[in-house]
């Protein structure tokens, strides 16, 4: 799954949700035969429970991002070594050097 579609997944998810509280808190108020005071107190519970929600889903998805972030680094930390590899291997050297700029190939592997 690319990464456009699971944001895509994550936002309607949580368009989903924020649409299923809102359309029930509204439902309630309406048809509960209750006072103001207790219909502002269940809606206040309502949205606790929403924020948390949306809290614990957000921090989930943000310890995936970051893990997938990671995984992505290293693989291009290892693409990066491999890809100078194959260019000194495969050029000649002139003078006792390669044509190629090995400050910028080495920083390239081995940055952060």
């Amino acid at each position: 799954m690319t990464m456009n579609a699971r944001r895509g997944r994550i936002g309607r998810t949580i368009g989903t949700l924020a649409l299923g509280a809102t359309v029930g808190s509204l439902l309630a108020l309406f048809y509960a035969p209750v006072s103001g005071q207790v219909a502002r107190r269940r809606i206040r519970r309502q949205f606790q429970v929403f924020q948390s929600t949306a809290t614990r889903q957000l921090q989930r998805t943000r310890v995936r991002l970051l893990k997938q972030a990671r995984e992505l680094r290293a693989a291009a930390v290892e693409r990066v070594g491999q890809t100078r590899e194959w260019v000194l291997e495969r050029l000649p050297a002139a003078n006792g050097r390669h044509p190629t700029n090995h400050h910028r190939i080495a920083r390239a592997a081995h940055s952060p």
